[in-house]
């Protein structure tokens, strides 16, 4: 949902809208284009006038500049331009060769990715760069602001932000759900996702849907990802039921587990998913790449889904805050060999496509 504060928002992310002459496409947090009035060619010249007069006034330059979010040599040069050719100095010139600075069928590349993925500028420049495929971040906001889908928003405040030095020091576990399994007959069932992360590397230790909340399910993961990446020295977790028993003297079989394996129990305090953030985060990935993009008819299908995700997740998908390198370059040093899209699963269907089109306009 868009944010109370900034009522520019669009509520949705992939959606896109078509019209005469104009193709919008928008995300979640993106705004239609020339929303901000600073924007038009009238608004940046009122505003570079106001600051010049009020620097005239009296108001000090450094004062003046702050608050437009520029520096004092940039005040000073809108000074010189108004002396010399008064509001037309005001205007930028134009930047030439802008608008065709990309092959043109690089740029279908760019657009119809952008369409397929929703990635913004600087993973679409990372995924390519990781491809052989040189585009810089600024070259493809140019190119998306042409269509109307550069999302210029309010950035976010960033949290506390923690990171364990090596893998198996710290892992994250967390269930999710209710989510609704809609068969073509029968009854609507429910299922609940639980995942295993690793916090050095974002690395999926597992991942699994379960019929319910109980316990065995849950630590049914959890050996598996044991017998297959050894025994970590801490687990976090939330405070939920699984997790936690009610009773504050007595201690619960998920609880007990970790006690028999020497693994320290690290417990969120109430009200605080952030701190358990890289597991949440792990959440909303794959709410918006698999949960929303695909039909679940049944468990089994759930786990399907989820299953192959996981391949891409730690193989093939590229990671922000790991320096754009996939969770296993970081968990295990396995190395990213990708040249095409094949098994990006927003475009494997495309895949082809979009490697012959790279191939010409090499």
């Amino acid at each position: 949902m868009p944010l109370k504060s900034d009522p520019g928002r669009l509520p949705r992310r992939n959606h896109h809208q078509e019209g005469p002459d104009f193709l919008f496409l928008a995300t979640q947090g993106g705004r239609p284009p020339d929303a901000d009035k600073r924007s038009t060619v009238a608004g940046v010249v009122r505003l570079r006038a106001g600051a010049l007069r009020r620097w005239r006034d009296g108001e000090p330059a450094t004062q003046v500049a702050s608050m437009l979010g520029i520096g004092r040599a940039t005040l000073y040069r809108w000074q010189e331009r108004y002396e010399a050719d008064g509001l037309a100095g005001l205007v930028d010139a134009p930047r030439l060769g802008r608008a065709t600075e990309l092959h043109p069928v690089l740029e279908r590349v760019i657009i119809t990715v952008r369409l397929l993925t929703n990635w913004n500028s600087r993973r679409i420049a990372a995924e390519f760069g990781r491809r052989d495929v040189h585009v810089g971040p600024g070259q493809v906001d140019r190119l998306l602001a042409r269509y109307g889908t550069h999302r210029s928003s309010t950035p976010r405040s960033p949290g506390p932000r923690y990171e364990r030095g090596a893998p198996n020091e710290l892992w994250h576990i967390d269930l999710k759900g209710p989510f609704y399994l809609r068969p073509s007959t029968g009854p609507i069932r429910t299922c609940h996702f639980v995942a295993l992360v690793d916090d050095h590397s974002r690395y999926l230790l597992g991942i699994r849907a379960i019929p319910s909340k109980e316990a065995l399910a849950i630590l049914d993961v959890l050996g598996e990802a044991i017998d297959l990446c050894g025994v970590p020295l801490a687990l976090m977790s939330d405070n939920g039921t699984p997790f936690v028993a009610i009773a504050r003297s007595m201690m619960s079989r998920f609880q007990r587990t970790l006690a028999e394996l020497a693994i320290r129990h690290i417990r969120t305090q109430i009200d605080t998913p952030w701190t358990n953030g890289k597991v949440e985060a792990f959440w909303a990935i794959l709410q918006a790449e698999v949960l929303d993009r695909q039909h679940l008819a049944g468990l089994a299908t759930a786990e399907a889904a989820v299953a192959a995700y996981a391949t891409y997740y730690n193989y093939h998908r590229l990671h922000g805050q790991l320096g754009w390198q996939t969770p296993a370059e970081r968990f295990e040093g396995t190395l990213f060999t990708d040249r095409g899209f094949e098994h990006v699963p927003a475009l494997a269907g495309v895949a082809d496509l979009l490697s012959g089109l790279l191939a010409s306009a090499a």
